[in-house]
């Protein structure tokens, strides 16, 4: 799916589930649940201990169902964006403008 697809697919959507999880396994139990309950864009936040290894499971778990996007949150940088990336986001979201990570994100065509 290229950036425009995702940005297509979440305003299909409607909505994106910001998770936050004490731990990685909360943050997939609630991710889990939000996709289960219909909310199928999910926001994985930096902010979650091991954050990447929760993209990176549920990347793999979804890979087969077009409706579930899976996107990283709270990226400050370009390093943390490409952990992102390359461990399965579809969408980077970031609180601040980094020109680094925007052409980063854009090398690698994921949404910003």
């Amino acid at each position: 799916m290229d950036k425009l697809d995702v940005v297509k697919k979440i305003q299909e959507i409607g909505v994106v589930a910001v998770v936050r999880g004490k731990t990685p396994e909360e943050a997939m139990m609630m991710s889990e649940a939000c996709i289960k309950g219909g909310v199928t864009a999910i926001e994985l936040a930096f902010t979650t201990p091991r954050a990447h290894e929760v993209i990176e499971a549920l990347s793999k778990k979804y890979a087969d169902n077009p409706d579930v996007l899976i996107g990283a949150g709270t990226v400050l940088d370009a390093i943390t964006a490409r952990i992102a990336i390359l461990d399965g986001a579809q969408f980077i979201v970031s609180p601040a403008l980094d020109v680094e990570t925007i052409k980063l994100c854009n090398l690698l065509s994921r949404g910003l």
